[in-house]
């Protein structure tokens, strides 16, 4: 069976992109596909990150996440914290209703 990726591949060669463009769209997909894997654990490097940030900043940043259910909210305890394109992105759930909530901190 013919994988995801090379699926991709074979389309976007049936419309005329380039070798190039594939090669880097494929590679973008992969990382992004890595990434949600990891999705509920917590990383050592997000973690020394988020630990430089003062500890008002941290709690600042825990309350202030956007839910889509119930607006503007705070995270529940059991958030999980990971590096995207080098920032710390915290992961959890909405301490109101409970839905997954996100913040990527700057």
């Amino acid at each position: 069976m013919e994988s995801k990726y090379e699926e991709m591949a074979r389309q976007m060669r049936a419309d005329g992109v380039s070798e190039a463009m594939i090669a880097r769209f494929v590679a973008e997909e992969v990382e992004e596909d890595e990434f949600r894997r990891g999705k509920g654990i917590t990383e050592i490097e997000a973690l020394r990150e988020w630990r430089k940030f003062p500890e008002h900043i941290r709690k600042l940043l825990l309350a202030n996440a956007f839910c889509h259910n119930c607006g503007t909210t705070e995270f529940a305890p059991g958030y999980t914290l990971r590096m995207h394109y080098g920032r710390v992105l915290i992961e959890g759930r909405c301490a109101g209703c409970g839905a997954e909530v996100a913040r990527l901190c700057d």
